[in-house]
């Protein structure tokens, strides 16, 4: 029985020793040179040239197209695309730097990540990359796992890699973090109005009843016409938060207004007026958990306000031309579309006056939704 335990352990102890050397070999540096240049040698004189980038993994699979100077996705409606977000990567991927060779037997691939992608590998863990231009390849990348090291760092990391049609691998440096999630990839900032030129608020809902906010003179001071100073919000920041519904909007995800159907769903209106007659009326329902909200911009120069010297001393008001201007391109990029929102954006642009102002001896101390952003003090 002692002998047969002892042929067990060495065996175990063998079959250990035999990993671990498999390992080492898949990982280790096949040579002491380690001046590989870099993982697309060409690519950065070629990036003018890149019309079509094509993306796979289970996660996602999809594409993004270029035409002129802008960057879609045609999976999704042919949304624009966030053009800085394809940029960084395009030049990211040129910079890649190779900084030792791994393993070229296809067996030891998935240790690295680098197999392939589904579902052309339909066990495959890589991100696969490829850039186009028309129906030419100009460069393909396996992007697999991303190598542990000790100590953190800001700078560029280090992912095991293998180009598309080559047996080696290699350990890359550079910034490669891509994401394999089309939405990742979509111009999720629907508006950016500052808060500063926010004059007054109306959100009218179904019936009529109309919660007013106006600003009261100073930068991020808001309440209502009949309180002013006075106004008891729900929470303190309340006001603020409101007014800002539109600063820097981002969306969750997209549909053409030619394919929603808000069905029998309530929509409450709420117009967002500028001291500088710029108009932005919203039109926002709550739908199955979600709320879908629809943006249009108009110049009403009547509604022009006098603003406070703290207000013009910020220096964001803008001409009876430059508003033109804005409204005119708003509607350009706003008019077909309709957002999903935040939960916080959607409430709030939705909100009842008795969901605004309340008695002194009721108000809570802050929001449900801790998402919202208060006045820096």
């Amino acid at each position: 029985m002692t002998k047969k335990f002892n042929s067990l352990t060495i065996l175990f102890i063998i079959t250990v020793v035999m990993v671990l050397l498999m390992l080492v070999t898949i990982y280790r540096t096949d040579d002491n040179d380690d001046d590989y240049g870099l993982l697309f040698p060409d690519l950065f004189s070629e990036l003018s040239q890149v019309d079509n980038i094509q993306f796979s993994s289970g996660e996602d699979q999809f594409s993004l197209h270029r035409e002129g100077e802008d960057w879609f996705i045609p999976d999704h409606y042919n949304y624009p695309a966030n053009f800085d977000e394809v940029k960084r990567m395009l030049i990211d991927l040129s910079e890649a730097k190779l900084m030792e060779k791994k393993t070229s037997n296809p067996e030891q691939y998935a240790v690295l990540g680098v197999d392939g992608a589904k579902p052309e590998t339909p066990d495959g863990d890589s991100i696969k990359v490829l850039l186009k231009h028309g129906d030419n390849d100009i460069a393909g990348l396996l992007l697999g796992k991303q190598r542990d090291v000790t100590v953190a760092s800001a700078g560029p990391k280090q992912f095991y890699v293998r180009r598309v049609g080559d047996e080696q691998s290699w350990l890359a440096e550079g910034y490669l973090l891509i994401s394999p999630v089309m939405l990742n990839w979509i111009d999720s900032q629907v508006i950016d109005l500052a808060r500063e030129r926010i004059a007054r608020v109306e959100i009218i809902q179904p019936n009529g009843d109309i919660a007013t906010l106006v600003n009261l003179g100073k930068k991020d001071k808001f309440g209502t016409p009949e309180s002013g100073e006075k106004t008891v919000f729900k929470y303190p920041q309340l006001g603020y938060d409101i007014a800002g519904s539109l600063h820097q909007l981002r969306m969750e995800d997209v549909l053409p207004k030619k394919d929603f159907n808000r069905g029998d769903a309530d929509v409450v209106i709420a117009r967002f007026i500028t001291f500088d007659g710029l108009v932005i009326t919203t039109k926002t329902s709550f739908i199955d958990g979600f709320y879908y909200s629809t943006l249009s911009a108009d110049y009403q120069p009547e509604l022009i306000s006098e603003a406070s010297d703290d207000i013009k001393a910020l220096d964001v008001l803008k001409s009876e031309e430059q508003v033109k201007t804005e409204a005119e391109a708003l509607n350009k990029k706003l008019s077909d579309w309709v957002y999903r929102v935040s939960g916080f954006t959607g409430t709030n642009l939705m909100r009842a006056k008795a969901d605004i102002v309340t008695e002194k001896n009721n108000v809570i101390p802050m929001p449900a939704d801790l998402n919202g952003f208060g006045p820096l003090r």
